[in-house]
Protein backbone atom coordinates (compact mmCIF):
# COMPACT_ATOMS: atom_id res chain seq x y z
CA UNK A 1 0.00 0.00 0.00
CA UNK A 2 2.95 2.33 0.75
CA UNK A 3 4.53 1.62 -2.16
CA UNK A 4 4.92 4.73 -5.03
CA UNK A 5 4.21 3.56 -8.57
CA UNK A 6 6.02 6.36 -9.98
CA UNK A 7 8.96 6.03 -12.17
CA UNK A 8 11.83 8.41 -12.65
CA UNK A 9 11.61 7.57 -16.89
CA UNK A 10 9.79 5.67 -19.20
CA UNK A 11 8.37 4.98 -22.78
CA UNK A 12 4.87 5.63 -23.96
CA UNK A 13 4.60 4.00 -27.06
CA UNK A 14 7.16 3.77 -29.65
CA UNK A 15 7.77 7.46 -29.78
CA UNK A 16 7.42 9.39 -26.49
CA UNK A 17 10.29 8.81 -23.69
CA UNK A 18 9.72 10.85 -20.44
CA UNK A 19 12.47 11.23 -17.85
CA UNK A 20 12.63 13.40 -14.38
CA UNK A 21 15.34 15.26 -13.64
CA UNK A 22 16.00 16.44 -9.83
CA UNK A 23 13.33 15.13 -8.13
CA UNK A 24 11.83 16.58 -5.15
CA UNK A 25 13.90 19.73 -5.21
CA UNK A 26 13.54 23.22 -6.73
CA UNK A 27 15.12 22.51 -9.93
CA UNK A 28 13.15 19.43 -10.13
CA UNK A 29 11.76 19.01 -14.11
CA UNK A 30 10.03 16.30 -16.40
CA UNK A 31 11.08 16.08 -19.95
CA UNK A 32 8.95 14.60 -22.67
CA UNK A 33 10.70 13.71 -25.79
CA UNK A 34 8.86 12.90 -28.44
CA UNK A 35 10.89 11.14 -31.84
CA UNK A 36 9.85 11.76 -35.22
CA UNK A 37 10.80 8.40 -36.85
CA UNK A 38 8.27 6.92 -39.27
CA UNK A 39 8.01 3.06 -40.91
CA UNK A 40 10.96 1.99 -43.02
CA UNK A 41 8.73 2.39 -46.00
CA UNK A 42 7.53 5.72 -45.74
CA UNK A 43 10.87 6.74 -44.80
CA UNK A 44 12.08 4.87 -48.45
CA UNK A 45 9.58 6.27 -50.47
CA UNK A 46 10.66 10.23 -49.01
CA UNK A 47 14.39 9.00 -49.78
CA UNK A 48 13.07 7.72 -53.50
CA UNK A 49 11.41 11.06 -54.03
CA UNK A 50 13.84 13.42 -52.73
CA UNK A 51 15.94 11.28 -55.26
CA UNK A 52 13.72 11.42 -58.26
CA UNK A 53 13.13 15.26 -57.05
CA UNK A 54 17.17 16.18 -57.27
CA UNK A 55 17.41 13.45 -61.01
CA UNK A 56 14.16 15.77 -62.37
CA UNK A 57 16.38 18.87 -61.65
CA UNK A 58 19.10 17.65 -63.36
CA UNK A 59 17.73 16.83 -66.08
CA UNK A 60 16.09 20.41 -66.52
CA UNK A 61 19.44 22.09 -66.07
CA UNK A 62 21.11 19.52 -68.37
CA UNK A 63 18.76 21.17 -71.22
CA UNK A 64 18.76 24.12 -70.09
CA UNK A 65 22.42 24.65 -70.21
CA UNK A 66 22.38 23.05 -73.93
CA UNK A 67 21.92 26.62 -74.89
CA UNK A 68 19.75 25.39 -78.40
CA UNK A 69 16.75 27.10 -76.68
CA UNK A 70 14.24 29.56 -78.47
CA UNK A 71 12.54 32.62 -76.90
CA UNK A 72 12.10 33.10 -73.49
CA UNK A 73 12.83 29.43 -72.73
CA UNK A 74 15.48 30.37 -70.14
CA UNK A 75 12.65 32.78 -68.33
CA UNK A 76 10.81 29.51 -68.37
CA UNK A 77 13.20 27.12 -66.90
CA UNK A 78 14.06 29.81 -64.24
CA UNK A 79 10.66 30.11 -62.93
CA UNK A 80 10.64 26.21 -62.94
CA UNK A 81 13.67 26.27 -61.19
CA UNK A 82 12.61 28.20 -58.69
CA UNK A 83 9.39 26.64 -57.67
CA UNK A 84 11.41 23.38 -57.65
CA UNK A 85 13.77 24.87 -55.34
CA UNK A 86 11.11 25.93 -52.79
CA UNK A 87 9.63 22.28 -53.04
CA UNK A 88 12.93 20.56 -52.77
CA UNK A 89 14.09 22.65 -49.44
CA UNK A 90 10.47 21.83 -47.97
CA UNK A 91 10.96 18.15 -48.44
CA UNK A 92 14.70 18.13 -47.88
CA UNK A 93 14.16 19.48 -44.26
CA UNK A 94 11.16 16.78 -43.94
CA UNK A 95 12.92 14.56 -44.78
CA UNK A 96 15.88 15.78 -42.09
CA UNK A 97 13.47 16.18 -39.79
CA UNK A 98 12.57 12.47 -40.04
CA UNK A 99 15.83 10.94 -39.65
CA UNK A 100 17.14 13.12 -36.71
CA UNK A 101 14.27 15.50 -35.32
CA UNK A 102 12.41 15.23 -32.15
CA UNK A 103 10.07 17.49 -30.21
CA UNK A 104 11.14 18.08 -26.52
CA UNK A 105 8.65 19.54 -24.21
CA UNK A 106 10.40 20.59 -20.46
CA UNK A 107 8.05 20.93 -17.80
CA UNK A 108 9.23 22.41 -14.13
CA UNK A 109 8.29 25.04 -11.53
CA UNK A 110 8.81 28.09 -14.37
CA UNK A 111 6.40 27.08 -16.91
CA UNK A 112 6.60 25.00 -20.33
CA UNK A 113 9.19 24.68 -23.03
CA UNK A 114 8.47 23.07 -26.13
CA UNK A 115 11.23 23.16 -29.02
CA UNK A 116 11.25 21.40 -32.20
CA UNK A 117 15.17 19.47 -32.17
CA UNK A 118 17.71 18.38 -35.10
CA UNK A 119 19.57 16.71 -33.86
CA UNK A 120 21.03 18.82 -30.77
CA UNK A 121 20.11 21.59 -31.88
CA UNK A 122 16.60 23.38 -31.29
CA UNK A 123 15.11 27.16 -30.05
CA UNK A 124 12.42 26.37 -27.21
CA UNK A 125 9.24 28.42 -27.10
CA UNK A 126 8.42 29.26 -23.33
CA UNK A 127 5.29 29.77 -21.24
CA UNK A 128 5.21 30.82 -17.76
CA UNK A 129 2.71 29.16 -15.70
CA UNK A 130 -0.93 30.86 -15.94
CA UNK A 131 0.37 32.87 -19.28
CA UNK A 132 -1.24 30.33 -20.93
CA UNK A 133 -5.45 30.75 -20.87
CA UNK A 134 -8.21 28.73 -22.54
CA UNK A 135 -7.40 25.62 -23.56
CA UNK A 136 -9.68 23.57 -25.10
CA UNK A 137 -9.67 20.64 -27.20
CA UNK A 138 -9.08 20.92 -31.23
CA UNK A 139 -11.84 19.56 -33.31
CA UNK A 140 -11.07 17.66 -36.08
CA UNK A 141 -12.86 18.44 -39.51
CA UNK A 142 -11.76 15.59 -42.04
CA UNK A 143 -13.32 17.90 -44.75
CA UNK A 144 -10.41 20.71 -44.41
CA UNK A 145 -8.30 19.05 -47.17
CA UNK A 146 -5.34 21.31 -45.96
CA UNK A 147 -5.39 20.20 -42.53
CA UNK A 148 -5.72 16.53 -43.34
CA UNK A 149 -2.73 17.16 -45.84
CA UNK A 150 -0.86 18.96 -43.24
CA UNK A 151 -0.86 15.94 -41.06
CA UNK A 152 0.66 13.55 -43.66
CA UNK A 153 3.73 11.70 -42.67
CA UNK A 154 5.55 14.10 -45.65
CA UNK A 155 4.73 17.22 -43.87
CA UNK A 156 6.96 19.17 -40.70
CA UNK A 157 4.48 20.90 -38.77
CA UNK A 158 1.00 21.40 -38.32
CA UNK A 159 0.44 19.25 -35.07
CA UNK A 160 -1.09 20.92 -32.33
CA UNK A 161 -0.45 19.94 -28.65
Amino acid sequence: MGTRLERSNGLIGDRIAFAWQDRGTESEQLRVTISQGTTASNMAMLSIWMVMWLCLEAAVLYFWLQGSSEGNAAVGYAIYSAFWAFFAFRIGKVWLWRLRGSEVIVIDRRGISVAMVFGQRGLPDFFAHGAYKGLSRVEENPAQILRTFEQAFWSMGGETL
